[in-house]
């Protein structure tokens, strides 16, 4: 068939089965046929599993105890694979000793918080995997493996848990000063839609989740589970094997309700809580309604694995939005016309908390160190409310093709999509993809492949429809073990090698915008805070060791503080405009507004730092944050507590500085950082030179494509030689330039933009030369073309280095910077470069 016959059939079949949605704009997703193949049916007794495009098709009937066991016998050999990968991930060279202490935990915590028929239905699976020959490390499975199993999520989230359940002491001040070790940012886990009413095509439910996971464990979430209860109702969702609860929390069930969930931080532990999984499971084979779901959720909670669950009625074609805290929680419902940013018809979430309750209990006190709990868009956020615009009154089938192929909602490390409407939901039928959403394969990074030796590309699917519907009888044999018992890896545990040094808290207390002209000051008050005390814990080191500041240490202040600059001037020249921060408005369609207000705000308390002194400073700012902590305060209050202060001279510059645009003691510095352009993949180009190293160059730009692709956008950035760059319209475009000078026609016409000089196979940087051909450099500065973009070299002296430096985009993490150097046997090193006019004064931190 011709891809336009092609065409034509597939808007011919969406129609068809969605009777609603048939846009031009649809994509063309690759469908599997729905015939199953008879021979690849296995049965046990009333059960069965087969494969459908990449998925597994399991069906389970009964008592707990009966289904349990109906399950392990048919997943045996899936569920030893899994616990093994599970021991794995938390001890490669120990994972029994790692699986024993894990299990010590669930014993513990979850064990006895599950419901009586989800243990008996755990139990029977654990005995139906052992009787077909699975085991670990030479034992048969228990219950414990299998309840550890379904635990496996919650233990996750527990350190999480724990960091923002209090301890008592938040707030105290203690003669030394206890050290923090920076939290990681919360994991990005996943994506969800549901649509209703005037956003839809036909007024009825559309809605889907797609899921961000671990290649090292993603594989085993391809368990598409049927379960068909004694008591209660039919219960559909995706799993993986053993799992008595969904994990990518994808449900639907015979009452006509549909869940999906996408994680948000983690709130406070409440240890005699039930656990979520049974919650959840008990959730959809119990409920009816909406309230009912609601309710079960909530009772007995234990804040384990915070999520803003998405419901639907397919009776009622009623939807909502539930973010469920520890205590606290907010429902939005389609049936009281309840919309969080005017989006009627349509809840998303993407890990991002709307309620402000909810986010307060991400942290143990508001009296403690301050804490930035303003809300605003990230890029998924903003990605839905573009495809609501787009499509509202027209939502359909093809919505959901559309939207989980459209990046970044199908970011790098997206691994599925599922999508179901009312008539297809009502007849337990859901589309579905397993595998990257847009048919690139994932191919394990070098540090996966030498940790778990498990590990394996994950390759695209088409998409399928998937189903209760039972196969077609076969006379095949029942259930055999299928065992993989692959031997256990031998990799070693990386070493821990954590680039944040703790340090205490410099002023306590997190404040909440009163209004969003004050934002710059909920946002400012805690991010400056993490600046300072980084910078007080260098100088303490160095006075402990009876020194001053080292030329490192200096440089890394200097990057702290070249962060909120860069991240400021960028976010004006992607808006075009400034608002004065007395009159910062949000806007959900995009984050600059965000962006430009908290970066200007640090740099105000900068400067007030330095009119104040630091004493001075630092008193002011603990005692404003213990007065205010977890109120409402305004930037009037601000401002008139800091002209309290004795023997301050303030006049006028509050006014200059949140009133006027601009900076009000700004000189002319470069602010473009070596990573500004990921917030516009789609105006960047990457150019590999071909003058010299021509080969290894053009491989490093097509590594260099896949590695920002890998690194979270899914974007894809255009590739082109020097050649074809110099030929074809350059357009408004940041440029990514993959070689040196000597190599890289383009590189060597924009030499001047960055604050190097380069010879041939050397370069000059803020005086000292480097010449070691295994040395590379990553350099930031104004496009001489086009000031509205950035260029960016990634420069090695030899093709080795280049590749080397390009190599780098995928692990380096942390502040902005205009300089990135990677000494041949060295560390790699953040650098600032200030411009031709060097600022009159430096920071009062490096004085």
């Amino acid at each position: 068939m011709d891809r336009l016959a092609r065409r034509g059939w597939l808007a011919g079949f969406l129609v068809a089965i969605s009777g609603v949605y048939a846009e031009a704009s649809s994509p063309e997703p690759s469908i599997a046929t729905e015939r199953t193949d008879p021979a690849s049916v296995v049965r046990y007794g009333p059960a069965y599993r087969y494969p459908r495009a990449g998925w597994v098709v399991v069906h389970v009937e009964g008592a707990p105890y009966e289904r349990g066991y109906q399950h392990g016998r048919l997943l045996a050999g899936e569920i030893a694979d899994y616990i093994k990968t599970l021991a794995t991930k938390r001890s490669a060279s120990a994972p029994g000793d790692a699986w024993r202490e894990t299990r010590t935990m669930v014993n513990a915590l979850f064990l006895r918080k599950y419901d009586k028929e989800y243990l008996e239905e755990m139990k029977g699976i654990a005995d139906g995997a052992s009787a077909a020959g699975a085991t670990f490390q030479g034992r048969a499975l228990d219950l414990l493996d299998v309840a550890t199993l379904n635990s496996d999520i919650e233990l996750e989230f527990l350190d999480s848990a724990l960091e923002a359940t209090a301890n008592g002491l938040e707030g105290r001040v203690f003669r030394e000063p206890a050290e923090l070790t920076p939290s990681p940012a919360p994991p990005e886990h996943c994506s969800a839609f549901a649509a209703t009413g005037e956003a839809t095509a036909d007024g009825k439910i559309v809605i889907g989740h797609i899921t961000m996971f671990s290649l090292t464990f993603v594989r085993h979430f391809n368990v598409w589970l049927d379960v068909k209860p004694e008591k209660g109702h039919r219960v559909l969702m995706q799993t993986s094997p053993g799992g008595i609860q969904s994990g990518m929390d994808y449900y639907l069930n015979d009452a006509g309700l549909i869940v999906a969930e996408t994680t948000i931080k983690q709130t406070k532990f409440e240890a005699s809580g039930l656990a979520l999984a049974s919650r959840i499971r008990k959730a959809l084979q119990y409920s009816e309604t909406i309230d009912q779901a609601v309710a079960i959720l909530k009772e007995g909670n234990n804040g384990m694995y915070t999520n803003e669950w998405l419901l639907a009625d397919t009776k009622t074609n009623e939807i909502a939005m539930f973010e469920l805290g520890t205590q606290k929680s907010k429902l939005w419902r389609s049936s009281k016309d309840e919309w969080f940013g005017g989006t009627k018809g349509f809840y998303w979430g993407c890990n991002n908390a709307k309620d402000l309750d909810v986010r307060l209990e991400t942290i143990p006190s508001v009296e403690a160190r301050p804490e930035n709990v303003v809300w605003h868009p990230s890029d998924r956020d903003r990605a839905w409310l573009r495809l609501y615009e787009m499509h509202k009154g027209k939502i359909g089938t093809g919505f959901g093709f559309e939207a989980f192929t459209t990046a970044p909602l199908a970011a790098f490390p997206s691994c599925d999509a599922k999508f179901t409407t009312t008539e297809m939901a009502k007849e337990l039928k859901t589309w579905a993809l397993f595998g990257p959403p847009l048919g690139k394969t994932w191919e394990p990074s070098e540090w996966e492949r030498k940790r778990f030796a498990e590990v394996q590309p994950l390759h695209p699917n088409d998409w399928t429809v998937l189903s209760a519907e039972a196969p077609a009888e076969t006379a095949s044999e029942g259930a055999k073990a299928l065992m993989v018992d692959a031997p256990s890896a031998k990799a070693k545990e990386e070493a821990n090698d954590d680039p944040h040094v703790p340090h205490p808290a410099t002023w306590h207390g997190t404040i909440l915008a009163k209004r969003e002209a004050d934002t710059w000051l909920a946002a400012a008050f805690a991010d400056y805070e993490r600046i300072v005390g980084f910078e007080k814990s260098l100088k303490a080191k160095a006075k402990a060791a009876k020194r001053v500041l080292n030329k490192r240490e200096k440089e890394e202040i200097e990057v702290d503080l070249f962060g909120p600059y860069s991240r400021y001037r960028a976010a004006l020249v992607r808006r075009g405009k400034e608002d004065p921060l007395a009159a910062t408005q949000m806007e959900l369609t995009h984050d600059e507004w965000y962006q430009s207000a908290a970066s200007k705000g640090v740099l105000l308390l900068v400067a007030l730092r330095e009119k104040l002194g630091d004493d001075k400073f630092l008193a002011f700012m603990d005692a404003f944050g213990r007065n205010h902590a977890g109120k409402a305060a305004s930037t009037e209050e601000f401002v008139a507590a800091a002209e309290a202060i004795p023997g301050s001279d303030l006049k006028g510059f509050f006014r200059s500085w949140l009133e006027q645009k601009g900076l009000p003691d700004e000189r002319e510095t470069g602010f473009w950082s070596v990573d500004s352009y990921d917030a516009e993949l789609a105006r960047s180009v990457i150019v590999y030179g071909t003058s010299k190293e021509s080969d290894s160059q053009q491989e490093a730009g097509h590594r260099l494509q896949r590695l920002i692709e890998r690194k979270w956008s899914n974007i894809t950035v255009p590739v082109m030689s020097d050649v074809e760059y110099e030929k074809g319209s350059k357009g408004s475009r940041h440029l990514l330039i993959v070689g040196r000078p000597d190599t890289n026609s383009v590189a060597r016409r924009m030499a001047s933009a960055i604050a190097l000089k380069f010879g041939t196979a050397s370069f000059v940087l803020q005086g000292e030369t480097y010449a070691n051909p295994l040395t590379a450099v990553i350099a930031a500065g104004a496009n001489p073309v086009d000031s509205r973009c950035e260029v960016v070299f990634f420069s090695g002296l030899s093709a080795e280095a280049t590749r080397r430096c390009v190599e780098a985009v995928g692990e380096r993490d942390g502040e902005p910077s205009q300089v990135l150097l990677m000494p041949a046997g060295g560390k790699a090193r953040r650098m600032v470069v200030e411009g031709p006019k060097r600022r009159d004064a430096k920071a009062a931190s490096l004085r």
